[in-house]
């Protein structure tokens, strides 16, 4: 059998081999998979990457060129200027022409203060061959030589740069600094309009190209590549390398294509990548190495066949020892199970569906008899307990070895009988589809013994058995007194009637026996369940009947009514309708003693009595404005509880509970309208301040101190109102506006970071930045991103 079952196609040998040549070949597909992806994966990532710092760049060095777009804006609106220009005072009055431009001169020194991030700048006047530089005017010849005499530059040169006409952006340049040495910078050119041919001046303003490479720095650490700033005609602004670009680059491709290969004079290969400016004509380029891809492209393809190798050599070698090793057992529980009986799969030869079928085989045989055994088990012990409860036993067989037999235990100290009959349960028969009306009976018995059964498992011990058309528990408590023992079967009866009634929708009136000591008087328990269950035609369907409260009523029941004078009603009425809580409990209670003291009055009494109080409190929920229907409706379970208290105690709490609802309601009532003002009030100023910071976020100056002033009041005060109000401060509300309009700019792709943070009122960038980030959890910059890529 051992060579029939190795050997055979249908074994688990051969299905175990092919499973584990497919797990083998996994790693060998995973790595082939890898090696297609990689290069594709590794240049998408270096795109996006490149494209992710340029553009990071470009954030910082538009503002960069922004400010001395926006410094030139000044100077050429520059009253004075405008007037040394364009005016004829000077024909009248020559004299005041030198006196202007030293004032000129002085205004350039103020804004040398207000851009410290420009390292120089000038006005170059062709009418006189001058220089206006902050704080002093020069000769063009004395300008030349301090601000840009070098080699490479001659004076004509820069006098031909000077007079070009119409002229406006961006070039490379060469200025001296202080300390005399030559630095590169980037200048922004604007000339006047012209005059005789030539323009009537020309601003110059230049940053070294020390401050633009600090900021592409980490480019260069993470490509080993270039990085260029480019004008409009391609001329090199700023670089990160000494190395010139060569000739042959093809500076025609970055608009149209800002990603493709370029193969140097040289042989060498570079990956390019552009992006354009949104606001000016200026190209930010990177140009990086290919050796650089593919060295990393080789090193993944290398780690490739590394895995697949050992993946082959381990995986085979493991293959083997394992199968070898799994089939043992399961060769050995085939040969058991054969030794026993032959079944259906025998001469099939598959491990598993052999010892599947046997193993189904003997549980369909155990399952069959145990339910068998619990049906007849259970029949037993129901009909043993009848007779216990009945007092029917059979006197030849003794009650502890019939306790055995059934596997009851009663060796608790109290014992006690509850007796369950089924009330209005529509619900739960709508929701049975049973074929016959008995089958529904008995589902319903059988979910109420297991519920009861289960709820006193979990402390004493409760066995349920039907007899005639209701239920019976014997019950065998733990509790040392009665009282006890009575509250904690009240406890148990009302909470598997609420769970039977909210889960199943079965309603059940319970009845409890006094409780006894020793098995023998369990018929008289019964019989007490019996008596307790006639008595529910007084207190209604669905309620718990305890034999020793309904004979404690019995036995005091009085004839002659109750005691509710019409004195005691007014003044009860008066004290709920002025909200007088303490006045009106010490009302109930005189009434509820005088009624409860020695011979009491009978359930029937007690509930009219109650019905006469409630009608007392409604007349005055009517008398001070008509909330009565709405206080019942907000409390609809108060009354109902209160008309199925069980003691005195309990009628008290009720009422005290009731009362307070009822005072409550009185008192908010003239409470009420002077909320509903001062919060109407409160919510207009709120209303006010949220509108004033929507017209006025722009403004620079807005402030918490601006809008207190605004409202007449002082600002810590407004703030904190607004605060107590809306639930936030006035400087994180401004900031909330302010940050949701800028998010509006940035959507606009012309619109940069520095726009949107003056176009909102924040003058320092750095600050609104700081602010975004507070507030939307990224950098703008990294918002204008991720709303460009969508």
């Amino acid at each position: 059998m051992r060579k029939l079952l190795f050997f055979n196609r249908q074994s688990i040998v051969l299905t175990w081999l092919i499973s584990y040549i497919v797990i083998l070949l996994l790693p060998v597909v995973i790595g082939l998979l890898l090696y297609f992806e990689s290069n594709r994966t590794l240049k998408e990532e270096i795109q996006q990457a490149n494209d992710s710092l340029l553009k990071q760049v470009r954030e910082v060095m538009d503002n960069q060129f922004k400010a001395m777009e926006q410094l030139n804006f000044e100077i050429t609106w520059n009253v004075n200027l405008q007037e040394l220009l364009y005016s004829n005072k000077y024909e009248a009055f020559p004299k005041d022409y030198r006196y202007d431009t030293y004032q000129i001169a002085r205004t350039l020194a103020q804004y040398k203060t207000s851009y410290p991030l420009i390292d120089s700048f000038y006005i170059y006047l062709n009418k006189d061959q001058s220089v206006i530089l902050p704080s002093t005017v020069r000769t063009t010849e004395f300008a030349y030589e301090t601000l840009h005499k070098n080699n490479k530059w001659s004076y004509n040169s820069w006098q031909l740069m000077m007079t070009q006409p119409n002229f406006k952006g961006f070039i490379p340049i060469t200025r001296i600094a202080e300390d005399n040495s030559l630095q590169k910078s980037v200048a922004y050119i604007s000339t006047y309009p012209l005059d005789h041919g030539q323009p009537s001046a020309t601003n110059v303003i230049m940053v070294d190209q020390s401050r633009i490479l600090s900021a592409i720095q980490n480019m260069e650490v993470f490509n080993e590549g270039h990085v260029l700033i480019l004008n409009e005609f391609n001329t090199v602004l700023a670089s990160n390398s000494e190395i010139a670009m060569p000739a042959t680059f093809p500076y025609d491709k970055l608009i149209a294509n800002p990603n493709f290969n370029y193969t140097a004079p040289n042989g060498d290969e570079y990956e390019v990548f552009s992006i354009q400016s949104p606001r000016s004509k200026l190209k930010y380029v990177s140009i990086m190495p290919s050796a650089i891809y593919w060295q990393k492209a080789s090193h993944v393809r290398n780690l490739t066949y590394l895995s697949m190798l050992i993946s082959l050599l381990g995986g085979g070698i493991l293959t083997l020892f394992f199968l070898r090793r799994n089939y043992h057992p399961v060769r050995r529980l085939v040969q058991a199970f054969a030794k026993k009986e032959v079944l259906q799969s025998a001469n099939r030869f598959n491990e598993f569906h052999f010892i599947q079928e046997a193993v189904n085989h003997t549980l369909d045989e155990m399952a069959d008899f145990k339910s068998k055994m619990e049906q007849q088990r259970h029949i037993v012990r129901s009909h043993f307990v009848e007779k216990l409860l009945r007092g029917k036993l059979d006197g030849r067989i003794p009650v502890a070895e019939a306790l055995t037999t059934f596997e009851m235990k009663l060796d608790r100290k109290q014992f006690a009988v509850m007796l369950f009959v089924v009330d209005k349960s529509e619900t739960f028969f709508e929701r049975v589809t049973l074929s016959t009306e008995e089958e529904k009976w008995k589902l319903l018995h059988f979910i109420v013994s297991n519920v009861v059964e289960e709820l006193l498992s979990a402390q004493h011990r409760g066995y349920a058995a039907e007899i005639d058309d209701s239920l019976a528990c014997l019950v065998n408590l733990t509790m040392e007194d009665e009282q006890s023992a009575k509250n904690e079967l009240v406890r148990i009866a009302d909470e598997a009637r609420q769970f039977l009634a909210s889960t199943y929708g079965i309603n059940l009136t319970i009845s409890i026996s006094s409780t006894y000591e020793h098995i023998q008087f369990v018929p008289q328990a019964f019989l007490e369940a019996l008596d307790a269950m006639t008595y529910k035609l007084v207190v209604g369907d669905a309620d718990i009947l305890a034999y020793p409260d309904l004979i404690a009523h019995t036995a005091c029941d009085n004839p002659s009514g109750y005691y509710y004078p019409m004195q005691l009603e007014q003044q009860l009425l008066n004290a709920a309708k002025f909200g007088e809580l303490t006045e009106a409990q010490h009302i109930i209670n005189e009434i509820l003693d005088r009624n409860f003291q020695d011979a009491g009055s009978s359930i029937a009494m007690t509930r009219l009595l109650l019905q006469n109080m409630l009608s007392t409190l409604m007349t005055c929920l009517n008398d001070t404005g008509g909330l009565q229907e709405s206080f019942f409706i907000r409390h609809p379970k108060q009354v109902e509880r209160l008309l199925q208290s069980k003691s005195k105690d309990e009628i008290k709490q009720q009422l005290s509970e009731m009362l307070e609802l009822v005072c409550a309601h009185t008192v908010s009532k003239r409470q009420h309208a002077q909320t509903l003002t001062k919060q109407k009030a409160m919510q207009q100023l709120v209303d006010q301040v949220n509108s004033y910071i929507e017209h006025n976020y722009a403004d620079a100056n807005l402030n918490v101190s601006m809008i207190g002033s605004h409202f007449d009041r002082k600002a810590t005060y407004l703030s904190k109102l607004f605060k107590d109000h809306a639930g936030e401060g006035l400087l994180d509300r401004i900031n909330k506006v302010r940050i949701e309009k800028s998010k509006q700019l940035l959507m606009q792709e012309e619109q940069s970071v520095g726009d949107a943070a003056y176009g909102v009122g924040f003058n320092d960038i750095n600050a609104f930045i700081r602010v975004f980030k507070k507030v939307e959890g990224i950098t703008p910059g990294k918002y204008k991103e991720l709303v460009e890529q969508r």
